[in-house]
């Protein structure tokens, strides 16, 4: 089977007896590019110094409506500059418990992500769990 990317978070393959696992449905390898896209920190990428978001400033902040609001204009303003086709359709925050219902630290907040990739005739839809 045709592999399209590496899988993230990277993984050894020691069943394929690979470098990494990877993703070979187009859902997975989309996960795999968000995760990247929304967890590189601006100016960590050489050349592409705008790549990535500024997540890390909210670490210490408090967990309230606007800190909220402005994780999620940041989410959509990357998603919509690096992934166009990537439309995000819903975003949920959970700051008590994670969306299993496991608790979650008193500094972190877990988002879900829920999206829609359309590309010509092409769509195909996922989540992805960010824990910031």
């Amino acid at each position: 089977m045709v592999s399209i990317n590496i899988r993230f978070p990277l993984q050894d393959d020691n069943e394929k007896r690979k470098l990494f696992i990877l993703n070979d449905v187009t859902r997975d390898a989309l996960i795999s590019n968000l995760g990247l896209l929304l967890l590189t920190s601006k100016g960590e990428r050489y050349y592409s110094p705008n790549y990535g978001t500024n997540l890390l400033k909210y670490i210490f902040e408090p967990k309230d409506s606007l800190t909220i609001s402005d994780i999620e204009e940041e989410l959509r303003l990357t998603v919509k500059e690096f992934i166009p086709q990537l439309n995000i359709d819903r975003i949920s925050f959970f700051e008590n418990e994670d969306d299993l219902g496991n608790p979650v630290g008193d500094n972190e907040l877990n988002v879900l992500i829920e999206f829609t990739f359309n590309e010509d005739v092409f769509s195909e839809q996922g989540t992805l769990t960010l824990t910031i």
